[in-house]
């Protein structure tokens, strides 16, 4: 994907500011990334009730990422950025190594009418408290005609990101949470995470749909024809023979379904597809409760899809949950932001259980914690 002169040692979110987004209209708003120390947050927890903008601001962060790979463009793909007075800019915390060179600086992708890098500045002192020599931006201009004006590509840093970005779009992966390229990518999983029947397609060894590199993946209800299917994966995961399948395998069984009677047992020839042994009865994946379900999609895809330099997003993890579960996924996210030092995981519930687990003022090894509630009012 890159060459071993060009490698993105870190991706880390500082800010995100926002006018006239979703219910944000009176007033920039702003969620702050960082810890007590102005440390970047590698777990993050933004909490509201229904309505009161956590999804607008969820999408936001993956529409920005998706500026990575630069090129002229007529619409954005978030209605508030390609119509009306909206604008928003989320700083990054970037260290890029370039031709034998290490540098940290301060990324600003942007987009939005007017001058969407006005909404945050970044002067010397503040950039010295992140330990960054130089603010970049990247993004688009949208002016009064509709045009989108691409803004950033004249800093040789942000030309290089960008040109390794559309250079690396598509390239496989190599393992199983134990990926080695830098290259960064945000996975960005909705509340309507799901696993249905298959119901369309020829069914074979195929490569799955969307396999390779891409600066975001999006994911919500899997898809019912074998191409783009959690079976196919699976599939083509075991055929690939490369451990990646039995890593795959022992992880959701650790995940999911430690101390239940169910396990991934694995795939069989005919038809193809993953298999689930429940007390000794055979069953298909989408056999499986909604909130396992949910845990299978998620751990999967993560597995397959992060790079050493990933945004997690998950938009109400504690859907289909129990409140057992809900604790579960929350230390089991500790962990993984414990295990993988590029990975930076936000997440989005109004779980009163999962506040109580988060454990915010608690510190914890490992970890640097912090959150947002929306509008308080979950008591």
């Amino acid at each position: 994907m890159t060459g071993p002169r060009f490698q993105v040692h870190a991706m880390q979110p500082l800010f995100l500011t926002v006018e006239g987004i979703g219910p944000f209209q009176e007033e920039p708003f702003q969620l702050d990334f960082t810890d007590a120390r102005d440390e970047p947050c590698n777990l993050y927890v933004l909490v509201s009730e229904n309505g009161r903008g956590k999804t607008n601001l969820l999408d936001l962060m993956a529409c920005l990422m998706g500026l990575l790979p630069g090129g002229e463009r007529e619409k954005l793909g978030f209605e508030d950025l390609d119509t009306g007075n909206g604008r928003a800019q989320w700083d990054l915390l970037v260290e890029l190594e370039r031709e034998g060179k290490t540098e940290r600086f301060v990324l600003s992708l942007a987009a939005g009418f007017g001058d969407p890098w006005s909404l945050a500045d970044w002067g010397t002192a503040r950039l010295a408290t992140y330990g960054a020599s130089k603010r970049v931006r990247l993004g688009y201009r949208r002016h009064d005609s509709s045009r989108l004006e691409l803004v950033g590509m004249n800093d040789e840093r942000v030309s290089d990101l960008v040109a390794a970005v559309r250079a690396g779009r598509d390239s496989p992966t190599d393992g199983f949470e134990e990926n080695s390229p830098t290259l960064p990518t945000l996975l960005y999983f909705d509340p309507y995470r799901d696993i249905p029947l298959i119901s369309t397609g020829i069914r074979g060894i195929n490569e799955p749909l969307n396999w390779g590199y891409r600066p975001v993946h999006r994911f919500s209800r899997e898809g019912e024809s074998w191409h783009d299917s959690l079976d196919n994966l699976l599939v083509w995961l075991k055929w690939l023979d490369d451990e990646r399948f039995d890593r795959a395998v022992e992880i959701i069984n650790q995940r999911v379904f430690t101390g239940s009677a169910k396990f991934l047992k694995g795939v069989r020839k005919q038809p193809p597809e993953a298999i689930i042994n429940n007390g000794g009865y055979i069953h298909r994946l989408d056999r499986l409760s909604s909130g396992e379900k949910s845990l299978v999609q998620l751990y999967l895809r993560f597995g397959v899809h992060m790079t050493r330099n990933t945004i997690l997003l998950v938009d109400e993890m504690d859907v289909h949950l129990h409140p057992k579960w809900q604790y579960r996924t929350m230390r089991l996210f500790k962990q993984l932001a414990r295990d993988n030092p590029g990975l930076t995981i936000i997440a989005s519930h109004h779980s009163l259980e999962l506040i109580e687990a988060f454990s915010f003022e608690t510190p914890q090894e490992g970890l640097r914690k912090g959150g947002h509630i929306i509008q308080e009012g979950l008591a």
